[in-house]
């Protein structure tokens, strides 16, 4: 820590500062809420106040700090901007304002807050039963020690941390504008595709394949899980055969065109990968396998996840939301795919696999970058930014 630096409390340099507003029952009030994770605010519906049980709510102001005294351990915690002036939140968000701006720079406050030593300690000074129910207190979140550098310190950090926040923000936005792009080529293409397809009953290009596996009690099991909205696979932990019980369970292969039955409505469909041959999913779990020459799994599950395979999936999938909606295999049997030839199917693959590696690569450049921001903040406040 540079030497330059005072030793203080939260309290040295915040004060609470609520602007506590009495609730006309037939007055809106146009409500705000606090992201965990120091994601910020965000707007949320107007709130009639007849429909509340607060006798006061919190508005907000410009350059003051809130933070949510039940998830404020769970980083819900925001510097408020021009934006949400004006705004309302419960009582259960107290606000702060700085106490001397010849002293203190707001943002270098916001900042120090957005760390997640931070949340750790407030979780530690927290109350309450279970971790849901953790409180902070204002005294507590006031008893906070940080060291404070001179004002021109503070704003010469808050600009280097907002420079790479901008440079942050543009390659997200770069990267969302070319996921956009590629999910549209790949769209395109395959628009163009089944525009002149034959369209057949799914049993005659990917029938059902069912792999009973006969139990063993000693011997492991290694589960597969689908994700929704076409996020593809994902490993459970493996099971003994004492463990899968009188469950039934089959051999997933890779190649296989798999559908959760109970979520395949919300895109819970997927083609098992290299990595996922000899897993095991239970009768939940429906592998259809490609007639050779006549489709290609990833082309079929391409078309299952656009709006009208998913369409064609929910009507197969009565009842309510959730564990009740559930696949019907006699219906999905039925359901008419488009089968382009065999080689214009390769040639989209080739394409979407291409889309798919260039999408992995951009998912670790995400992960690197959500990694900078706590490493730059880390090293800020040691001072050795």
């Amino acid at each position: 820590m540079k030497h330059s630096w005072t030793p203080k409390s939260v309290e040295d340099v915040l004060e609470v500062n609520i602007d506590s507003v009495p609730i006309e029952p037939t007055t809106l009030y146009q409500f705000a809420g606090v992201y965990c994770f120091g994601k910020g605010l965000f707007a949320r519906e107007e709130l009639l106040g007849a429909n509340t049980t607060y006798k006061n709510f919190n508005r907000l102001h410009k350059d003051h700090i809130t933070i949510s005294k039940v998830k404020g351990w769970e980083g819900a915690i925001a510097l408020i901007d021009e934006q949400y002036e004006g705004m309302f939140l419960s009582p259960q968000y107290p606000t702060f304002r700085v106490k001397d701006q010849n002293e203190t720079e707001i943002k270098f406050i916001e900042y120090f807050l957005l760390q997640e030593k931070i949340w750790k300690e407030l979780l530690g000074k927290s109350v309450g039963i279970g971790a849901r129910r953790n409180s902070i207190s204002e005294d507590k979140f006031l008893n906070l020690t940080l060291h404070l550098p001179p004002l021109p310190e503070q704003q010469r950090i808050v600009s280097k941390i907002e420079t790479v926040k901008d440079r942050i923000e543009q390659i997200k936005k770069l990267r969302s504008e070319q996921t956009k792009d590629l999910h549209n080529l790949l769209f395109s293409k395959y628009t163009e595709l089944v525009d002149d397809a034959q369209w057949l009953p799914l049993k005659e290009v990917a029938p059902i394949v069912r792999r009973e596996v006969t139990l063993k009690a000693d011997e492991l099991y290694p589960e597969l899980g689908i994700r929704c909205f076409g996020k593809g696979t994902f490993h459970k932990t493996a099971l003994t055969g004492i463990e899968v019980a009188t469950k039934k369970i089959f051999k997933i292969k890779k190649g296989d065109l798999v559908f959760s039955n109970v979520f395949a409505w919300e895109g819970g469909i997927a083609v098992a990968k290299e990595e996922d041959d000899d897993r095991y999913g239970s009768h939940r779990f429906i592998s259809c396998v490609a007639v050779k020459d006549k489709a290609l799994e990833e082309f079929l599950c391409f078309h299952f996840l656009t709006s009208k395979g998913l369409e064609d999936i929910n009507a197969c999938s009565p009842g309510g939301a959730g564990r009740n909606k559930t696949l019907g295999l006699d219906k999905l049997m039925k359901i008419r795919v488009p089968v382009p030839s065999i080689s214009l199917q390769e040639e989209f693959v080739i394409l979407l696999n291409k889309v798919n590696a260039i999408k992995e690569q951009q998912n670790l450049i995400e992960k690197e970058i959500a990694e900078l921001m706590p490493a730059l903040l880390d090293q800020a406040f040691k001072g050795e930014l």
